[in-house]
């Protein structure tokens, strides 16, 4: 799997700028973001889940816990 890494190697630019085309924040030349994202869909970038909650706080999952009933 590819990560912002692969992607501004590839690019010639930093993982930051890579991170801030791929969120559409920032200043950044119309024709490097354009380049950055070129790459990422053929690289196949997706971004990491755990990364993605992490940053915002959230992990959109459902935890169940399951015990046996004591009096079975």
């Amino acid at each position: 799997m590819a990560t912002i890494y692969d992607i501004a190697r590839t690019a010639e630019v930093s993982h930051a700028t890579v991170s801030m085309a791929l969120r559409g924040i920032g200043k950044i030349k119309p024709e490097t973001r354009e380049r950055i994202l070129t790459i990422a869909r053929e690289v196949g970038y997706r971004p990491n889940s755990n990364a993605v909650a992490l940053k915002s706080g959230t992990s959109r999952m459902i935890t169940m816990l399951h015990m046996e009933h004591p009096y079975s």
